[in-house]
Order: C-alpha cells, then sequence, then structure tokens
C-alpha cells in the first residue's frame, strides 16, 4: 500500500501497473490516481476561449491563452506558417539545473499556438478536435460536422449540446450514445430515432420518455400505442413548447428511478474496468475509450488504438506506449510527459510538437530529430547527451514523474483539473497551482432577459441573433448564432434559456463521474441464478449511496435484453 504525497490517500500499484513502469524505465508514481489526473489535467484548458492579439501579426484572435498570459501566442494559421523557426529558441542543457526550470523559460520565450485546432474547416471556436467542419464550440471531438456545443463527439453530424456521443445525425442533448438519428434529451442509447427522453434503450422508434426498452415503436412511458394514439399523446405533450419539454422531463425523472442500471457499459471488452467503453482488453479504470485498447489504465477520452497507455486524457489514434499524455498519439510511441504531442517517438516531456522523433523537453518542434530544450543535435551528440540528461532528471526527482503544475500556462481553474477537482483560489496556491482571476465572458450587457424569450421557436424572429442573452442560472452573457437559430427551427425546438458552460455543467451532472466503487448487484428478483440477493461483486460509477437498482451484467441481461 502506498500513501499519496498530495492527498495522502492510500492507493495500490497492482503487478501490471508495475510491468508497465518497469516497461516504461520510470519510478511507481508517489500520487494517488486522483492527484495524477490532477497534475496532468492542469495543462489543458479546454474550454475557456479568450479573444486577444496575436504576438506576431497584432490581429485579434481566438485563444486558449488569456490577454495577460506571459507567453508569446501566435494565431494558428500563423503558428504553422514558415515565418518563424522553433530552432532559433533552442538552449544548451545546463547540468547545474534542474530540467524544469530550463523548460519553464524555454515555454516563456517559443511562441504557442492559440488554439489546438487541427485539420478543420470554419470551426475556429473549437478547441482540442481535428478534422471538423463547420462546428462551433466543440471541445475534445474528432471528425464531426456541423456540432455545436459538443464535448467528446465522434463522428457526429448536424447536432448540438452533445456529450460523449459518436455517429449520431440531428440530434440534440444526447449523453453517452451512438448511431441516433433525430433523438433529443436521452442518455445511453443506441441505434434510436426520432424519440424524446429515453435512457438505456436501444433500436427504438418514436418513443417518449422510455426506458430499459429494446427494438420498440410508438411508447410512451413504456406504454405501447397505436400509430394514431402515439401521434395524439405526443401531441398532448406540447414538446414544441419550453413548458411542454420541462414538465415531460420532470415525469421522466421520476420513471427514470426506477430504471435497471447496467454496472458499466462495457462492449466486447475482457478483463477490463471502467465504464463506456468498446473494445478493452486487459485495462482498468478507463473511461470513453473506443477501439482496440489493451494493457492501459487510468484513461478517459479516446482510443482507436492504444496499447501500453497509462494515464492519459484525449490519447490514442494509434498510440503505443504512452505515460502522463494530454491530447497524443495519432500513430505515435514512447511517449512521456505528452502534450499535444502527435505522430511523434520516442519523445519525452514535450509540448506541442508534431512528427518527431526522440526529443527531450521541446516545444514548437515539427518534422525535427535529435533535439533537446528545442536545439538541433546529430545523431551522435544527441545518443550520447540524451541518458546523461535522464540520469541527470533521475537525481533531481524529476523523470518519470508530472512536470511541477506552477510549469503549466494555464491557472488551475481554466482546465479540466478545477473540472475534476474544484478548489479555491487559497488551496490551489497552497498546492503549487496557478490561478487565473479573470475567466472569459461578461455579466450585465444582456438586452433580453430570460423571461422575454418566448415559449416556442415559431415566436423568435431572425433579430435574436443580435440580442445579448442573460443565463437563467449563473446570469452570465451568451449569444445565438444564426446557425444555431436554423438548427433549432429544423428541430421544433425553443432556444435554450442557459448560457453554453451551464448546459455542459448539467450535462456533466448526469453523467456518472470518472470513478470506481467496488458494490453488489441489487438484484433479488426471481427467477435467476440466485436465492434472494445476487452475490455478485463488480467495480462501477455509481457509488454505493447512489438510489439506482444497479445490476451486474447477467441479472442485467435477464431483464433488459
Amino acid at each position: 500500500m502506498n500513501s499519496c504525497i498530495q492527498c495522502k490517500a492510500d492507493f495500490v500499484i497492482s503487478e501490471q501497473d508495475k510491468q508497465f513502469y518497469q516497461k516504461m524505465d520510470v519510478p511507481e508514481p508517489v500520487l494517488c490516481m486522483y492527484c495524477r489526473r490532477e497534475h496532468l489535467f492542469v495543462w489543458r484548458n479546454q474550454r475557456n476561449l479568450y479573444s486577444r492579439k496575436c504576438d506576431k501579426t497584432g490581429k485579434q484572435i481566438i485563444s486558449v491563452f488569456s490577454p495577460n498570459s506571459p507567453y508569446v501566442v501566435y494565431d494558428r494559421d500563423t503558428w504553422w506558417g514558415d515565418g518563424w523557426d522553433p530552432l532559433a529558441y533552442g538552449q544548451e542543457f545546463d547540468f547545474s539545473k534542474n530540467f524544469a526550470e530550463q523548460y519553464d523559460a524555454l515555454l516563456h520565450r517559443v511562441p504557442m499556438v492559440g488554439i489546438f485546432n487541427g485539420n478543420c474547416e470554419n470551426s475556429q471556436y473549437c478547441n482540442h478536435v481535428g478534422e471538423m467542419k463547420d462546428c462551433y464550440l466543440a471541445f475534445a471531438s474528432w471528425t464531426s460536422r456541423k456540432v455545436l456545443y459538443g464535448d467528446n463527439v465522434w463522428d457526429d453530424d448536424t447536432c448540438a449540446d452533445m456529450l460523449e456521443t459518436a455517429s449520431c445525425s440531428g440530434c440534440y442533448e444526447l449523453i453517452q450514445s451512438t448511431n441516433c438519428f433525430n433523438t433529443k434529451h436521452s442518455m445511453n442509447v443506441e441505434r434510436c430515432n426520432d424519440s424524446w427522453f429515453l435512457f438505456d434503450c436501444k433500436d427504438c422508434t418514436d418513443c417518449i420518455a422510455c426506458t430499459n426498452l429494446r427494438n420498440k415503436q410508438y411508447h410512451i412511458f413504456n406504454v405501447p400505442y397505436s400509430r394514431e394514439e402515439y401521434g395524439q399523446k405526443k401531441q398532448a405533450h406540447n414538446l414544441d413548447t419550453r413548458s411542454g419539454i420541462e414538465q415531460t422531463k420532470k415525469q421522466f425523472q421520476e420513471m427514470k428511478k426506477n430504471a435497471i442500471h447496467r454496472f458499466a457499459n462495457l462492449i466486447k471488452c475482457e478483463d477490463s474496468t471502467g465504464d463506456n467503453l468498446v473494445g478493452a482488453k486487459n485495462s482498468h479504470d478507463c473511461f470513453t475509450l473506443r477501439e482496440n485498447i489493451v494493457d492501459s489504465a487510468y484513461c478517459i477520452n479516446g482510443g482507436s488504438t492504444m496499447i501500453d497507455v497509462y494515464d492519459g486524457y484525449g490519447v490514442g489514434a494509434q498510440l503505443e506506449r504512452g505515460y502522463y499524455c494530454v491530447d497524443s498519439g495519432v500513430q505515435g510511441g514512447d511517449l512521456i510527459f505528452g502534450v499535444v504531442v502527435w505522430g511523434c517517438q520516442y519523445a519525452y516531456y514535450n509540448y506541442n510538437c508534431h512528427a518527431c522523433f526522440e526529443i527531450i523537453g521541446c516545444t514548437g518542434l515539427r518534422n525535427k530529430k535529435y533535439c533537446i530544450l528545442n536545439k538541433q543535435y546529430s545523431q551522435e551528440e544527441y545518443e550520447a547527451l540524451k541518458p546523461r540528461v535522464i540520469e541527470h532528471m533521475r537525481k533531481t526527482g524529476e523523470w518519470g514523474h508530472p512536470l511541477p503544475p506552477l510549469l503549466s500556462p494555464f491557472g488551475h481553474n481554466e482546465t479540466l483539473a478545477y473540472e475534476y477537482t474544484p478548489r479555491t483560489k487559497e488551496e490551489c496556491l497552497a498546492l503549487g497551482f496557478k490561478w487565473q482571476d479573470t475567466l472569459p465572458g461578461s455579466f450585465g450587457k444582456e438586452t433580453k432577459n430570460p423571461e422575454d424569450l418566448p415559449e416556442t421557436i415559431s415566436e423568435i424572429p431572425d433579430s435574436i441573433a443580435k440580442e445579448i442573452l442573460a443565463c437563467k442560472q449563473c446570469a452570465k452573457n451568451y449569444k445565438i448564432i444564426t446557425q444555431e437559430l436554423q438548427f433549432y427551427r429544423s428541430k421544433n425546438i425553443p432556444i435554450p434559456l442557459f448560457c453554453p458552460q451551464c448546459r455542459y455543467d448539467a450535462r456533466r451532472a448526469l453523467r456518472n463521474p470518472h470513478q470506481l466503487w467496488r458494490r453488489q448487484c441489487m438484484c433479488n428478483r426471481a427467477g435467476h441464478e440466485h436465492t434472494g440477493r445476487c452475490p455478485i461483486e463488480f467495480e462501477t460509477t455509481y457509488s454505493p449511496n447512489r438510489p439506482e437498482n444497479v445490476f451486474c451484467e447477467a441479472c442485467y441481461r435477464n431483464e433488459v435484453v
């Protein structure tokens, strides 16, 4: 048993974990998985976008770096252009200083890219995304089109307010769902069409407020109707009005309390723990990963082939052997502490580097080899210097551990660290994190208040796109863009009364946390292979004090499938 040096909690390092650390030639961690997550996530400002000037062109740009950030920031296209050379900032490694001190100086000198937005078209307000087209305020997403306010979405098309979804089209307010069409306000659904308020339903069409259904049509609150009856009752719910939607949602939430909850969504998985995993083998404590996840642990969001990857967020796309990585992979391998490191091999402690080979402590490099602190070496020079640098980092206690949080360009409250581990400013500063006093957004500039907004979209004029609204919950100002208005009209749904951040927080509150608890199956139903309560135990994202009926796989399948 180990004790975390930050939170003092006990944590276990399994034999599988130890084998991984030996393979990566790093020491065992001194932080528990949650504190490691916090120290890694502080490097990822995912959702806070600022308006500031490009330090090279002077033009106003959208950036994850605040205007008062003490870093050099270029707009995306300028940064990717040929008008500057990251090797020009290279420095000799100083063995009289620790690595962190030298790397911090380099980070303050080499230009940062304003926003992490790769191979995207007309999606300049999206961050940590790739292959996106005509998207707006989408984050941590990949290969999607016309997505508004999406987070962790893959291959979605013409959707809004989505969280952890894949291959959905024409949908609104879905959570952890796949392959759906024209479905709204639903969670954990697959291949469902033209429906509202579903939970754990598959292959359903024209259903409203249903749970645990399979291959059904024309159901409301799990009651079947004829096509004509369904049409009449659907109309009575007034789902084109805000009040009708809220009333149906309230009734649905009450019904959902009696639904059967599968202990975890594990599809084609073997010897793996976590939730929302597809195709995982011998992996544990992983969440929202898809396709060929092997021998990995403590990773969130990503997949598409990753082998031997520990402690990562937004990782994969053919990544083999990675440790402490954020937004990294893409045909990469042997990465230690990589933040936005794509297509790199044997890369250690690097920030925003692409298609590089054998680099240590670099930032902003593209298509380079044999570099340390952005200084280019011959292969022979590098191979002689590399072991000396690593040995120096071992002596200073830096090798194999996350960089000090003070080196992150962001304040704790700007990043995913705050989302997963909210803290006060005083707590953050005491633990060595930064804090950002001024977050983006405005208050008090609204031209319309929530009570001024009509019940239906048919009553909303085109001029709403010129108005400034105030969030009903936090009072922060927000706008309805033209593309968004067109989406609401096409779906005949009212415009939201809450700002994008509050809507995202509400979706996140419905999704289970990325944390596991040991529990026993709650099933005590007759006709199963047990007498009385089922004795099977499992690891689940439902904490022991949750009221839901959480079943093991066998009992769940006996009742639902």
